[in-house]
């Protein structure tokens, strides 16, 4: 389901308020905040194999807690964008 913005228009010789409908590309809506979920799972995964394997250490609780915040909020922004899609999709229809 495609979602719409409003675009409006003032003809300024006929005074008339012409309101159309423009499709938004589902891979358009909420890009950026897809955009930053996906850097922060991918910069969190990355961080952590990378720093592991520089310093050939897995079991680190400060590795641990700094991946996961990352990793979590990744996660969690994403989860976010696909509530809003489906809010958004609820009302429209």
């Amino acid at each position: 389901m495609l979602k719409y913005n409003r675009i409006i228009r003032l003809n300024c010789s006929m005074a008339i308020l012409d309101e159309t409908k423009v499709a938004i590309p589902l891979w358009r809506r909420h890009f950026w905040r897809r955009f930053m979920g996906f850097g922060l799972l991918v910069i969190g995964v990355a961080f952590y194999l990378i720093w592991s394997i520089l310093y050939n250490t897995w079991a680190d609780i400060g590795l641990y807690s700094f991946t996961i915040v990352l990793v979590v909020f990744g996660l969690l922004e994403l989860w976010l964008v696909q509530e809003m899609i489906k809010k958004e999709d609820s009302v429209s229809s």
